[in-house]
């Protein structure tokens, strides 16, 4: 399993935090924990007594602090050498010594899953195709792949080579190339701020139950799902804390409130003053009047 995570792509969010969005909490661990608890349920689910997920980063990225704990998988993390290679190159690459005949799982890193990996892998995995891929209604992305690793030795071993604009459409006349279909959203991108708040209400609700968080149209917005504040962070009495994330070193003044937002480690909020909607990375004062 091939997790990609490049700065290029990174957003508003990575720059905000100055961390990489793998270390970011959920309601329970961290993002990298959750990639990494959906590969556990797949070595699980199909037998797989040699697995690895393996984190592939470009070489503008910073790497992830975190450690998760692995129970039935290698957790690696691997820096790739090539910044202009694209995604098809750097696959054909991080493949050379596997076999023809093996597979590879490649999903994104900057998601959480709305639907257990291991559905969807099984899914793909019906189709007997050279390369599956999961796609929604809603034309969000693509978020998970499912590739025979004899069809990425068809790469150029030089140059950049992009997955769905040049590999995909080559592959399309050489190899058994299916798509599974999803009627909704089953991954949720978390490159921005209102991405990342969205995907831990996600999690609040209960990731794997196929929903989404748009779907209840009585759903109030002005109701608490959840607050999270890493250890390390100082955070005053008498603090409301709206859907939101407090990190590691940022203070957090008396009486404040913190709504739909995420105070980086650099943040001062200062005694009773309101951040609502931000990524706040400075200080943030107390209105008068």
């Amino acid at each position: 399993m091939i997790v990609l995570y490049g700065a290029v792509r990174s957003g508003s969010l990575a720059r905000g935090v100055e961390r990489n969005l793998l270390d970011l909490p959920l309601v329970s661990g961290t993002i990298a924990a959750h990639h990494l608890a959906n590969a556990n349920a797949c070595a699980r689910r199909f037998g797989l007594d040699d697995f690895e997920m393996r984190i592939l980063l470009d070489t503008e990225s910073v790497p992830p602090k975190a450690n998760p704990e692995a129970e039935d998988v290698r957790y690696v993390i691997e820096q790739d050498a090539s910044p202009i290679r694209g995604v098809a190159g750097v696959l054909s690459d991080a493949t050379k010594e596997m076999g023809d005949d093996d597979y590879i799982i490649v999903t994104s890193g900057a998601q959480v899953y709305l639907e257990s990996l291991s559905d969807l892998v099984h899914a793909m995995a019906k189709k007997e195709a050279d390369v599956a891929l999961v796609s929604s209604s809603d034309g969000a992305p693509v978020g998970v792949w499912l590739i025979r690793c004899g069809v990425l030795k068809s790469v150029k071993s030089i140059g950049y080579v992009d997955l769905k604009e040049q590999a995909l459409d080559a592959w399309k006349f050489d190899h058994k190339v299916c798509v599974v279909e999803r009627s909704r959203a089953y991954v949720l991108s978390i490159r921005s701020r209102m991405e990342y708040i969205n995907a831990i209400r996600a999690e609040t609700l209960g990731f794997g139950s196929g929903s989404t968080i748009d779907e209840d149209p009585y759903r109030e917005d002005w109701e608490s799902a959840f607050s999270i504040i890493e250890p390390g962070a100082k955070v005053g009495e008498g603090v409301i804390l709206h859907d939101s994330v407090v990190l590691e070193g940022a203070t957090i003044g008396k009486g404040a409130v913190i709504v739909r937002s995420v105070i980086s480690s650099r943040g001062v909020v200062a005694p009773g003053a309101r951040v609502i909607d931000q990524v706040l990375t400075g200080v943030a004062k107390k209105v008068r009047g």
